[in-house]
């Protein structure tokens, strides 16, 4: 049976936040470019905190180019040249270089009410002020809100009664759960003007902050042209005289091919599906090329340090095969490249910009 055939310039294999990077810059240099993404990305799933190395000028660049576009989009983010402490659902400590300064809980703000809501499992305000106690001596009180309107329902009932509750409280700063908003800290702007008080949120995991920097990430990469595809696996890749030409999608029963002039592999590592697990050993799912490892850090177990920093090993960015071959016109961006997995989500600022440099590897080989 013959398969439907699409051409794209670039063919980006990866929807998550190095795919996007990659992705978006090379449009806004007028190439033409497809994303293909196979599941949820692990960007939606961390807590959406980037820690950059501002020394390093491909990070200013980012920073500069995405937070514009961010802005257009309603999310106010700054860069700081110093490291921000923010505070987590646990109470515990998030370094960032970005934050959104009325709406981001930091260890600065320290006479807090730590406001729960009744079937929102992202934290436990008693567990929260014991911890911030203890590290920091802050004088946080828990609180538990049982509003009748959700927040998802009925958005406006669920504002008033918050609000009204939020403004019956001593303390001038309330954290919340993340809340879910079809606008970048929606709700918790509505509150801030209803209340007057400055209503912030934790870094959370699992939750509404990572998919909310997800969609910022896409929302971006459409702006500036970027057909995204969703539901789509690479299942085949195609190589011919050191290059890769065509790669074969699955979507459930459909499947297509996809002609290209350059491929970015940014599919993440063992987390994202990147890569695989074959009984000892980590592969990659195609079985096309080497996988090694890098020294990790953070998880007392050997192996599952070993498997959880493994990537591609590459050559100047390129992927090798497993019979030792450089693909010429591939090229590897993220935590898919050996040595850039942070399995406890402190990487989100490393893989983004290795991502806008593998950006520039890409153009070189159009």
């Amino acid at each position: 049976m013959t398969l439907p055939v699409e051409e794209t310039e670039v063919l980006v294999v990866g929807g998550g936040c190095a795919g996007l990077t990659v992705a978006s810059r090379l449009a806004l240099r007028g190439h033409g470019v497809t994303v293909v993404s196979c599941a949820t990305p692990a960007t939606a799933l961390s807590t959406g905190q980037i820690l950059l190395d501002v020394n390093d000028r491909s990070a200013e660049e980012w920073a500069s180019f995405f937070m514009a576009q961010f802005r257009r989009q309603g999310a106010y983010y700054e860069l700081s040249r110093t490291p921000i402490i923010g505070l987590t659902n646990l109470g515990t400590t998030a370094p960032r270089s970005i934050s959104s300064p009325l709406f981001d809980w930091t260890a600065q703000d320290k006479n807090v009410a730590v406001v729960g809501i009744v079937g929102n499992d992202d934290f436990y305000p008693d567990l929260v002020c014991h911890e911030l106690y203890r590290t920091h001596r802050a004088k946080a009180k828990p609180y538990w809100l049982t509003p009748s309107a959700s927040p998802e329902l009925d958005s406006e009932g669920f504002i008033e009664e918050v609000g009204d509750a939020l403004m019956d409280l001593p303390e001038s700063i309330a954290v919340l759960p993340p809340l879910p908003s079809r606008t970048p800290y929606g709700l918790l702007a509505e509150l801030r003007k209803r209340t007057g008080r400055r209503v912030v949120e934790p870094a959370t995991p699992l939750s509404w902050p990572g998919r909310r920097f997800q969609r910022l990430m896409e929302n971006t990469a459409a702006m500036m042209g970027v057909r995204i595809l969703k539901d789509r696996r690479m299942v085949a890749l195609r190589i011919e005289k050191g290059r890769a030409v065509e790669a074969t999608l699955s979507s459930g029963a459909r499947a297509q091919e996809v002609r290209f002039n350059t491929l970015v592999l940014a599919t993440g590592g063992l987390i994202s599906g990147g890569l695989a697990v074959k009984g000892t050993e980590v592969v990659d799912p195609l079985g096309l090329f080497q996988v090694e490892t890098a020294p990790g850090n953070g998880i007392a177990s050997p192996s599952l340090r070993s498997a959880l920093s493994a990537g591609l090993s590459t050559h100047h960015g390129r992927p090798i095969t497993r019979q030792g071959e450089e693909l010429t016109n591939v090229v590897v961006a993220g935590s898919i490249h050996c040595g850039l997995s942070h399995p406890l989500g402190q990487g989100l600022g490393a893989v983004l910009v290795h991502a806008w440099k593998a950006a520039q590897r890409a153009e070189e080989v159009l």
